[in-house]
């Protein structure tokens, strides 16, 4: 008699835990708020156009979205959202949540966010500290690379450009990596503006760019191409173009 019910409470206690997350996503009412145009600042102040977010049960029939204790809206079909305006609301901290309702008639409550409505200055001050500063460096930092590359165009690798040089492992030259070239991790897939090969290529260091160049200029091809006239010369950058 003992051992049958240690079998039924055995039993009893495995269809409790299969049926758990059963009752965990019935109840479940996630709430998130997604920034359709404005300001969100990182410490919870908000200005400009939202979005009420719910991700709920299949038997969800009906959602009810509240600022503080005032009910702003009212969505019964999925995707279930709200869009509102901080302007239409009085400044300062507000609680943001949403009420659910089944096909089975229960009432989930989802999570409580709470932001700061503030007014639309903060906003473009928070961009003119810190926004547009940010856009300027990542437009500076680039430029001052390359006009460094070409002040220092002497030095040993020097003068490749911002994405570098690399030497080509199918005929040994150097050449400048190329902007519209694929990234493949730390390489580039890009093709050697000597003999026309695609290969992947990572950026080379000044020595391995040196001792490439002093390969380059001392070859016979190289010696060649110096000795040909300008319509030659142009005639084969024509030919060459047309891999670019």
């Amino acid at each position: 008699m003992n051992h049958s019910r240690r079998v039924f409470f055995f039993v009893l206690v495995l269809v409790l835990l299969a049926a758990a997350p059963v009752w965990a996503q019935e109840a479940a009412l996630s709430l998130r708020l997604d920034r359709d145009f404005g300001y969100g600042g990182f410490s919870g102040d908000i200005q400009g156009t939202f979005s009420f977010r719910v991700k709920g049960p299949e038997t969800l029939t009906e959602v009810q979205f509240y600022i503080d204790k005032e009910l702003v809206g009212v969505d019964q079909k999925a995707p279930w959202r709200y869009q509102f305006r901080t302007d239409d609301f009085a400044l300062g901290v507000h609680k943001l949540y949403a009420t659910g309702r089944t096909a089975g008639g229960d009432v989930l409550q989802s999570n409580v966010l709470q932001r700061e409505f503030v007014p639309a200055a903060r906003g473009w001050d928070f961009a003119a500290k810190v926004v547009i500063p940010l856009i300027l460096l990542s437009l500076l930092i680039p430029m001052s690379m390359f006009l460094l590359g070409r002040r220092r165009g002497d030095r040993k690798g020097a003068g490749y450009g911002i994405w570098g040089g690399a030497v080509c492992p199918k005929c040994g030259y150097p050449f400048a990596r190329h902007i519209w070239a694929p990234n493949m991790g730390l390489s580039k897939f890009d093709r050697c503006s000597h003999c026309g090969k695609w290969s992947l290529v990572r950026r080379a260091s000044p020595d391995e760019l040196a001792d490439a160049e002093e390969r380059f200029y001392g070859s016979p091809e190289t010696e060649s191409e110096l000795q040909l006239s300008p319509e030659e010369k142009l005639r084969r950058q024509i030919e060459e173009s047309r891999f670019d």
